[in-house]
Order: structure tokens, then sequence, then C-alpha cells
């Protein structure tokens, strides 16, 4: 696809952006997972070595994505990998993170030790999927078969988040269905966009650093925190605190609810 001038301060701006925005999910999550940790009751030395492993893990998945992205940094230029190793690299420690919280006790207890809310203010990161739209799309460098759909979408996820987050907080009568329904808007929203790209031929997505995006930043951290969220709505705490005070039938929806989520 031929695409229109960027200018170049535009296309550095957006470039720092994506670097920054990387860099700073790998400390903004494991500042979380020591938070976490600390209010678990797993004891101190477990505590940092989970912590320690978590940030190893999300710094090296990051290294490994901007390598594989190659290119100087803020300098865009194509990714020439294939496209089954990116997938690889992008969503094979997605996965592996996914199993640790299923197979790891310890990993449980620091999930369900989170606070709800934590795991949903986290997307409001997704709010920068704007770039899609400008520069990306208005200077007709993103097809708007892909740029649309993927901007909007992370849009939406990222600006209702802080609103869900306080239906958490605030124990509302729907905020178990409203965060439920977020997170699963947020993953569909994750899987339609690569889709997307692979349909409308948008190959700029394979380009550093804009190929952080398919990598790191979007579909594999933000699948994973959305999972990382259901799993804490269905086995922390806020299913028996959101029924403090309700009626019998109230009680027993979220029962319902919770064996359902459980059963996933």
């Amino acid at each position: 696809m031929e695409t229109a001038g960027m200018p170049d301060t535009v296309q550095r701006a957006v470039s720092i952006v994506i670097v920054v925005l990387g860099i700073g999910l790998v400390a903004g999550l494991n500042a979380l997972v020591l938070l976490a940790a600390q209010r678990s009751p797993l004891d101190r030395t477990r505590r940092m070595l989970l912590v320690g492993l978590a940030g190893a893990f999300l710094a090296s998945w990051l290294g490994t994505a901007m390598m594989v992205g190659a290119g100087p940094a803020v300098q865009p230029r194509s990714n020439e990998l294939g496209l089954p190793f990116n997938l690889l690299i992008g969503f094979g420690p997605m996965f592996v993170a996914i199993a640790v919280l299923l197979a790891s006790r310890t990993a449980r207890a620091v999930n369900a030790a989170i606070p709800p809310t934590w795991l949903v203010r986290a997307q409001t990161y997704r709010v920068v999927g704007l770039i899609f739209l400008y520069p990306y799309l208005y200077y007709g460098m993103l097809p708007a078969e892909f740029a649309l759909p993927a901007g909007v979408g992370d849009f939406l996820t990222g600006a209702l988040a802080p609103f869900v987050a306080n239906a958490i907080a605030q124990r509302r009568r729907h905020a178990l269905a409203w965060a439920i329904a977020w997170n699963v808007f947020g993953i569909l929203d994750l899987i339609v966009a690569p889709v997307a790209a692979v349909l409308s031929g948008a190959m700029l997505i394979t380009a550093y650093p804009l190929s952080l995006v398919p990598l790191f930043i979007g579909p594999p951290v933000g699948i994973l925190t959305h999972v990382y969220s259901l799993h804490n709505l269905a086995r922390g705490s806020f299913l028996s605190a959101v029924t403090t005070g309700s009626s019998g039938t109230g009680t027993s929806r979220a029962g319902t609810v919770r064996g359902r989520l459980q059963a996933t």
C-alpha cells in the first residue's frame, strides 16, 4: 500500500509514545504485582521471588519484541520475520502467563489479592489506540478497514475503564455484569483488530515501532490483563462484598454468576 507523507516530527513523536508506553506497561504491571503480593498471604521470600520473576518475564518479553521489531530506537523500519514467528513472540508469553495463573497456587493467591478495580483501570492505556486514527489513518498510512475498528475499539475500552472501576468500587447493583461485559468487549476488540489488519493488508503494523502493538502492547498484554481481571472477579472477594446487605435473590444471582465464571 502506498503511504502518504507523515511529518517527521509527528512520526518521531508517535514512535516515542509507543516505545515509552511499552516501557511504562512493564513498570506499571510489575508495580501492580508487587502491591498485590504485599496484600497476599504469601511469605516475604515467595513474594519477592514472584515479583522478581514477573519483572524479568515482562522485561524480557518487551525486549524480545523490540529486537524482533528491529531497527534503531524511534526509527520505523520493516520487520521481515515471518508471521508464525511473530505470533510466537507476541502470543507465546501471553499463553504462558495464563497457564501460570491456572496452574500455580501462588499466582492465583496474588491474583485474588488484587482489588478488582486495579485490573480494570490498568486498561486505561488503551485510549492511546487513537493513534491508529491520527496520525496513521489521517496521513493515509493505515487502511480505514483496520484503523477504524482498532482505534475506536481500543479507545472505548480505555475510556470506559474508569467508569467500570468506579462502579465496582462503589458496589453498584450491576457492577459485576458491567465488569464482565466490559472485559468481554475488550477481548473481542483485541481479536477483531489483528483480523482486520490481515484482511485489510495493513502492512505498516509490522514496521517498528508500531510492531510493538501486535507483539506486546496491544492484543497480547491487553488480553492477558482481561483474563486476569475475569479470573480475579470470579475468585476474589468482590462477589461476596457486592452482595452484602442485598436480598436473597441478589445473593442467589451473584452465586450463579460465580459458578458460571468458575466453570470457565
